[in-house]
Formats: C-alpha cells, structure tokens, sequence
C-alpha cells in the first residue's frame, strides 16, 4: 500500500494559487493551526503580488489564526534545492472566473479545490470581509476533510479519487428572503448552515434591510449554539451581482397570511416559499417577545431538518 511505503512524518502542503495574497494564504494557515500535529502548510503564487490582502490578513488575526512568517511568494521557492520535500500540492484558483491555475511538476499528490478570490471581490469593507469570511469557511470545510483521511492505509488510486472528490463537492447555495431580514431569514440562514453538515450553504437578505439583526434574532441563536458572527441585515442585490455565488434554491420566509408581500427572486433558480409569523412584530415584555424568538425558531427548525433530509429536488415537500 502506497500509504504504508510513506515513513512516519509530518506531511508537507503547498497550496497555489495565483497572486498568493488571500485564498492560499487563508489555507496554509488553517492547515497550520487546526491540523498541524499531522500537516506542515505552505503556500505560494505563480504571479506573486508581493504583499498580503489586508482584509484577509484582519481576518485571520481576528479569528485567532497564525500569521507570523506569512507572506506573498513565489512558487519558485519549493523548486530550489534544499526546499521541503512536498507530499501534496493543491490549486485553489477560482476556474469558473476564468483564472488558470498553475500546474506542479514533480511527484506529489496533487488535486484543484478552486474557490472564489477575496482579493477580487468589490464592495464595502463590511461585504468584502464578509466575503473573506464565506472563502474561509469552505477551504476549512474542504481541509477538514483531507484531513480526516487515512491516508496511510489508501492506495495511491484511491488516496486521488478522495482528493479529486474534495475539491468537487460543491454545497447547495440557498438564498432565504424576507422583507427586513433580520429575524426570520437570519434564523434560517445560521439554522442551514449548522444542520446542513457543509453540503448546505446558506445566506439571507431582504428586499428593504432594516440595516441591522434584531437582537433578540442574536439572543436566540446564542442560546441554542449557533456563532453569530458575520451575521448582518442587507440587501439581495448583493446576491444579483456578477461575483455572488449561484444559487441552487431561494426560499421565501414571509407571512403571507400576515399580508406581507415576499420578494420575487429573478432567473432560474428552484423557489420555495415557507411563511413564518414575523416574531420582530411581537408586542408586550422583552421575555414575551422573546418567547415569540423562540416559538418562530422552533418552526423554522422543523422546517430546515425536514428540507435537508428531503433535498432540494423534493423540496416543494416541506
């Protein structure tokens, strides 16, 4: 078994991408703190910029990430004489944006996970940083997974095919909506996300922001588990955009019965509509209108488990 011919060690990463300025970065990193008694991460570019995006810098900070010896590179340097001897070599440029990733020569296990470049993307600092965050999360997901695998007990063959199925997996993008968003589409979005087990991935927005979650929304949630950070109340011509992500399925959270009218999604994604009474609309003590957080929260989440264990394709069930 081509595992078992491997001595014991630390295995070497290098993760390329173009510019070596966030994606890459974001990854070698990740490896180094969440999975370095196994791994040994490092990254380069095949067109180095030079210098590190600072907004993916901040959020590495932020999130309690190593950054010291962090910087743009080229690939050139795992070339010379003397540099780590590679076991894995990983592309995360973005194909579906046209980028061309450059390609490894030698004898490592090599595989593309392609993903979206922060550095690219054009908004607000708030958007891009939340953007950051988004590429973080799936370049976790997808070293989590390699990270979990026996690679000493898998033959060459099989140890590629798992490689090759990890940068496939793509999550099902789901887009809920409501008017305000900063209740019920906030809830189901961190509800999809949590229960959704990495194939789901969920963003919220509204068709008039109210610019800011409901802190109840955040109170309950903090309750029942779910991290709230980078959660916001926006518009959804931030998903309209050439560089959102594409979305598989747009549910709607209005309550119709309520006379509420929900936003029309435009293009060709599944729809679904799923109302819920708006808890935000709850009067009385903040405990009371807080148990109307908690009654919308438990309605949403009977909904969210029963759509995740149907699919997308059956979800006019729910």
């Amino acid at each position: 078994m081509w595992g078992i011919i491997m001595s014991e060690k630390i295995w070497n990463v290098l993760f390329l991408c173009t510019g070596n300025s966030a994606r890459s970065v974001l990854a070698e990193s990740i490896l180094n703190r969440d999975f370095g008694a196994k791994f040994k991460g490092f990254s380069a570019g095949s067109q180095p910029k030079g210098h590190l995006d600072p907004t993916v810098l901040a959020l590495l900070e932020k999130t309690n990430h190593p950054t010291g010896g962090l910087r743009s590179k080229s690939w050139d340097e795992f070339a010379r004489p003397g540099a780590p001897q590679l076991d894995f070599v990983f592309t995360v440029c973005d194909n579906a944006a046209g980028e061309v990733c450059p390609a490894w020569p030698g004898q490592p296990m090599t595989a593309h996970w392609g993903v979206p470049d922060p550095a690219a993307f054009e908004g607000s600092e708030a958007e891009k940083a939340a953007f950051c965050g988004e590429v973080m999360r799936m370049l976790h997901n997808r070293i989590g997974v390699f990270a979990a695998l026996p690679i000493r007990s898998l033959d060459k063959l099989s140890l590629q095919k798992r490689l090759d199925a990890i940068g496939a997996a793509q999550p099902i993008n789901v887009l809920v909506l409501c008017t305000g968003n900063s209740a019920r589409s906030v809830l189901a979005e961190c509800l999809i996300n949590d229960l959704g087990g990495g194939k789901w991935k969920a963003y919220s927005a509204g068709s008039h922001p109210t610019g800011k979650v409901n802190p109840l929304s955040l109170d309950v949630l903090r309750e029942k588990g779910h991290s709230v950070e980078g959660l916001r109340s926006k518009s959804w011509d931030e998903f309209a955009r050439p560089d959102a992500p594409r979305m598989d399925l747009v549910i709607t959270v209005c309550d119709n019965a309520a006379g509420e009218v929900c936003p029309v999604w435009p293009g060709h994604p599944s729809t679904l509509h799923i109302g819920f009474p708006d808890p935000a609309a709850a009067e009385g003590t903040v405990e009371r209108r807080l148990a109307a957080f908690r009654e919308v929260y438990g309605m949403i989440e009977a909904k969210i488990r029963k759509l995740i264990e149907v699919g997308p394709e059956r979800a006019g069930e729910v």
